[in-house]
């Protein structure tokens, strides 16, 4: 695990939590946490969850492309 790409992700994540919280406007969010195989979906929203839900899905059938062309 390359800790550099790790702690840019934690910057990454504190960056929009502050940005999130210095905004005045009223703010919708989803998003999608992933726990070994099991998916935790939430959103101020149905369908900001349906959304990253349906980003979750795109994106782990891009990441198990990536890995068959790296083998």
């Amino acid at each position: 695990m390359r800790l550099d790409l790790v702690f840019a992700g934690f910057i990454l994540l504190m960056v929009g939590l502050s940005l999130l919280t210095l905004s005045s406007a009223n703010v919708d969010y989803g998003g999608i946490i992933l726990i070994g195989p099991i998916p935790i979906i939430f959103g101020s929203s149905a369908e900001l969850a349906f959304s990253a839900a349906l980003i979750g899905i795109v994106l782990l059938f891009f990441l198990l492309g990536i890995g068959r062309m790296l083998r």
